[in-house]
């Protein structure tokens, strides 16, 4: 009998470590669960942080891009800007010297008009000579100034 008290009691203390290494392993279990718990939403953070910042580094590069292909249209049009402006001050230019050209043509056809009225007035040959001198001159000039007339009006066209 005290045998089967010695059996007995031993079993109850085999009993009790079996509890007590199975509680111990209950909470090994646990901590270990927790951890991976743990590691996994720090993985799941890091993911998520990388992903964003993929993101973010996406959305720099193709706001980068954007603005430099707006920079390079921005340029394009100034450009065009510019060189319309530099057309038109050409056309300006020479229009004014257009202009003065015909100015200078019409006052040297009222000097003609005068001087051949002046001929047929005068019936005094020697000045009639001298009117013709100065009426040959003004025609060479005339002449000379149609020329350049001729040749800023190809240089427009």
């Amino acid at each position: 009998m005290a045998e089967k008290k010695d059996l007995e009691a031993t079993i109850q203390e085999r009993k009790k470590d079996v509890e007590f290494s199975n509680e111990i392993a209950e909470r090994v279990r646990q901590s270990q669960f927790q951890q991976y718990q743990q590691q996994q939403q720090q993985l799941a953070g890091q993911q998520t942080a990388n992903q964003f910042q993929q993101l973010l580094n996406q959305l720099k590069n193709q706001a980068q891009t954007q603005q430099q292909q707006t920079d390079n249209q921005v340029s394009q049009a100034i450009q065009q800007a510019i060189n319309a402006l530099n057309q038109a001050q050409q056309s300006i230019h020479a229009n004014q010297v257009f202009y003065q050209m015909n100015q200078l043509l019409d006052q040297f056809n009222k000097q003609l008009q005068q001087l051949n009225q002046q001929l047929n007035a005068q019936p005094n040959q020697a000045f009639g000579q001298q009117n013709q001198q100065q009426l040959g001159q003004l025609n060479q000039q005339l002449q000379q100034i149609q020329q350049q007339q001729q040749q800023i009006s190809q240089q427009l066209q």
